[in-house]
């Protein structure tokens, strides 16, 4: 493609930019490890924890799919748990302070 005469000289004048390293240079091996990814998908963060997933390269897209599933279903299972015992104990106390 032919570039204006203009556009080509402005190219010429700018010096050499240096070699940037990769982001994933910049993060580490902790995105690329399995078992990371996984415990703070299961025991930190839940559903929230899935771009985490997406961004690691350790995953294929079938297993990253896959995942995020499981992780879905897990964190609601645990949010549905949690609210009932939350209102188990609240009809527990209702009941105490209603007979007093």
């Amino acid at each position: 493609m032919n570039e204006p005469p203009v556009v080509s000289e402005a190219n010429e004048d700018l010096p050499d930019k240096p070699e940037v390293p990769a982001l994933r240079s910049k993060r580490g091996g902790l995105l690329d490890n399995r078992l990371v990814i996984l415990a703070v998908l299961f025991f930190v963060t839940g559903f929230l924890g899935i771009p985490l997933l997406w961004i690691s390269d350790s995953f294929s897209r079938t297993e990253k799919i896959v995942w995020s599933i499981l992780v879905t279903v897990y964190t609601l299972v645990l949010i549905g748990t949690t609210v009932a015992i939350c209102w188990w104990v609240y009809v527990q106390v209702s009941q105490l302070t209603n007979n007093w």
